[in-house]
Formats: structure tokens, sequence, C-alpha cells
């Protein structure tokens, strides 16, 4: 779950305790009120109901009136008719009404759950008419909380649709906010997901948004700028380690062929000489010694041979590179007639003498896996121009395919490819192909872009 809906749903939570809370208040407040209307209103109608009599009281008993004193009772209680809050009934010393109040019917009636819920006691009270009537009338007064409970119940509910108004425009109100404020959130996180992926890949985020995302924003930038730079003085160094290692190699292949070299074909024409002189002469023992003496040096001479093979790719300084791949495509085809080696350079190449000892590695090592792992019947090599200023290097076999576990060759061979290339700014992919075998793709630059691209990064 986002960042974004966890704040909504959070804020969304909050609005919905404080309106629980604010409806238990209110409750509570509205307990409290009913209960304080009914006293009220039972003592107003005590005390409304008391003056009354007591002007009754003061007439004269042998005094005749237009009406008997129970009609007089009777409209006193219909006055009330119409109190929301109060019922007065007269009645007979039996118990039974005379007559009754009626109360005033409310707007929209409360729940009986809510007026239950208030538990506010119906309070009643009685009036004797000692002194008034002497039939032994009297009053009875009693509180309704129905119509008090009805208008809290009004009060609420307009609180309650006003509350949920207003979450119902905080919300969109706020994950719209949000959205804006963690914009910048996710520029950095898809960022620092490019910087995963390889410290040149990033680009600068936006520095915007509120001041802490921006002050991460130009820590971000600063921070790729300076991985940027470690990255180009990485990549120098590897081209600098890759051109002192050649270098290295041509001195020692220069040593092997002009020091030792010359020194072998003396001792093999030394030993042919003795090896002659003993035939002459019918020394059996010198002869065999000769012999193996021959042997040993035709075996050293073939060894230095393959040393200076490893150590400098055969015919790349003087025939070039399309001739040195076709060499070592021959190579394989004559020790593995059953595996078909296509070879295609596009003519004219020009990367320098480290572009095209690297490629001439990438493509030995990977025939190399291909005919010793893969058991392929086909083998592709194509060396092409890229419409990047680039040239790619592809060897695409159909044998058996990668193992799940990972590359066949777990040493120094894939490692170095991908150190050679690295070294150029170039990349390598190895993988499996859908329709089966292992592709082995690496994309270097053209040697000016390998020198423009050293330019800005020393600027």
């Amino acid at each position: 779950m986002s960042l974004r809906i966890r704040l909504v749903l959070s804020i969304a939570l909050l609005l919905l305790v404080s309106l629980a809370t604010g409806g238990a208040a209110a409750w509570l407040r509205a307990e409290h009120s009913v209960r304080t209307e009914m006293e009220a209103a039972l003592s107003v109608g005590q005390h409304t109901i008391s003056s009354a009599l007591a002007h009754l009281a003061v007439r004269p008993a042998d005094q005749p009136g237009d009406e008997d004193m129970a009609t007089i009772l009777t409209r006193l209680v219909r006055a009330f008719n119409g109190d929301r809050h109060l019922k007065v009934s007269l009645r007979r010393p039996g118990g039974s009404a005379i007559a009754t109040s009626t109360l005033a019917s409310p707007d929209h009636a409360a729940p009986a759950w809510f007026v239950r819920s208030l538990d506010v006691p119906q309070l009643s009270a009685e009036m004797p008419l000692p002194g008034v009537s002497g039939d032994g009338l009297w009053l009875r007064l009693e509180t309704d909380p129905a119509g008090e409970a009805s208008e809290v119940w009004g009060e609420l509910g307009d609180d309650a649709v006003m509350m949920l108004l207003f979450s119902a425009l905080a919300l969109p109100m706020v994950y719209w906010t949000l959205g804006r404020a963690l914009r910048a959130v996710d520029r950095l996180s898809k960022a620092f997901a490019e910087v995963g992926q390889g410290a040149e890949m990033a680009r600068p985020v936006t520095e915007a948004g509120p001041p802490e995302l921006r002050r991460l924003a130009v820590g971000f930038n600063r921070m790729i700028a300076r991985l940027a730079a470690a990255e180009a003085r990485n990549r120098r160094l590897h081209e600098q380690l890759q051109t002192i290692q050649e270098e290295e190699r041509a001195d020692l292949a220069r040593d092997l062929h002009d020091e030792v070299g010359p020194y072998l074909f003396a001792i093999n024409v030394d030993v042919t000489a003795l090896l002659a002189a003993a035939e002459r002469s019918g020394d059996a023992v010198a002869l065999e010694q000769a012999r193996a003496a021959r042997e040993a040096v035709a075996h050293v001479q073939q060894e230095v041979k393959a040393i200076l093979g490893r150590l400098r790719p055969p015919g790349l300084s003087d025939l070039g590179l399309d001739a040195a791949l076709n060499n070592l495509a021959a190579f394989w085809r004559a020790r593995r007639p059953d595996v078909d080696i296509a070879v295609t350079v596009a003519p004219d190449l020009r990367l320098g003498e480290a572009g095209d000892t690297a490629i001439y590695r990438v493509v030995q090592e990977s025939l190399s896996n291909a005919v010793r792992h893969g058991r392929p019947h086909t083998v592709a090599v194509t060396v092409l121009p890229t419409p990047a200023d680039g040239v790619a290097v592809e060897v695409v076999d159909d044998g058996e395919g990668l193992p799940p576990e990972g590359a066949p060759d777990t040493g120094y061979g894939l490692r170095g490819m991908a150190e050679r290339v690295a070294a150029l700014g170039g990349s390598l992919e190895v993988g499996n192909r859908p329709e089966g075998g292992v592709r082995v793709r690496a994309l270097l630059p053209l040697t000016g872009s390998v020198d423009a691209l050293t330019a800005r990064e020393a600027a």
C-alpha cells in the first residue's frame, strides 16, 4: 500500500475517531440537557399552577360564580395543551382523570432507542387542592422527555451531516494535496532505482516540492554527480589497466619471440648436429639422448608458440580484425568439423588496438564456451556497427544453453570479458535464447565516441 493511501486512511480513521468522540460527548451533553429541561419544565408548571390556585383561593367561598370549580380547573389543565415537555391532569379522589392536557407532537420524532439511551426518568408531582376545591380534586404533573429528545436528535443529526460533508470534502482535498507533496518522493524513488541499475543511468531529479523534499533532491543530485565522477574515474582506470596489460603482454611476446626463440632455434641446430654425429659414430646412447633433446626442444618451441598466441592475438596487429577472427574460426573448425562457424565482420571498422583486442577476446571466449559446453551445430559471429555510433559484437549458438543456475564458466572468462568491455565504456549481455542456445552481445563505442566520452569525463 502506498504512503499516500496510508496517510489518507490514517486521516480518515482520525476523522472517524473524532466523530465518535464528538458523538459521545454530544450524547452526554444531550442527556444532561434533557434532564435539566425536564426539571425546569416541572418547576415552571408547578409555579404556574400555584399562582393560579392562589388567585382562586382568595375568592370568597360564599360568592357565587358563573362556573363551578371543576370547570375552572379543567380550563386550567387545558391551558397546558401544546406544551412540549409537561402534561397536566385533573383527577378525582379515586385517581380517575377528569381532564388531561395534550403534548405537542415533535416535527421529527427521535427513535425510541435514542430516547431510551438517554436514560432520563419521567418526573411527576401531585398538587392537592384543599383550599380551592372541597370535592377532593387534585392535579398531577408529568414530564415527557420525548419532545426534548427529538429536538436534541435533530441537532445531533445536523451536526453529523455537517461532519460527514466536511469529511467528504476534506478527504479528496487531502488526497490531492498529498499527491502533490509526495510527487517529489516518487521522483526520488525512481531515481534511486536508476542508481541501483548503474550510476551512469541515473538522471538528476527536479528540485521542487516541500522544503524537506527539496533538500533531499539537492542531496541526491550531488550524490549522483559524485557517483558519476567516481564511475568515470574507475572507467579510465580500467582502460589504463587494460592498456598496461596489453603493453605488458606485447613486451612479453616480443621478449619470447626475439630472445627465447633464437636460442631455441640455436639449440635445435646444435642438437641436430649432435644427432648426426651420433649416427655417424654409431653411439646408440648418444643417439637416443640427442633424439630426446630434439623432442624436448620441439615441445618447448610449441609451448612458446602457444604462449605467444595467448599473449598476443595471432594476426590481429598484422592482418586486421577480420582476418584474426576468421583464423580463430578456422582453428575451431579444424578441431570440431561438425560445428558450422560463420563469421561476419563489417569492413572499415576503426576501434583502435584496445577495441580490436577486446572484440577478439570476447569472440574467443564465447566460441570456446559454446564449443566446449553448449554442443552446438551452428555458431554465428557478427561484428557490425550500430546506429548509435557503436559496434555490436554477437556470438549466437544453437546449443543446449546455460544451466538454470548460471553460466557454465564461473572463473575468469566471462569476468574478463565484462571487464574489457566495461573499460571501453560498453556493456555485455549473456543469456539463453527463447529458441535455444546462448546469445552473447557486447556493445562498444567507436574510437571517436570513447575519446569524446573520456574528454567529457575529464572536463
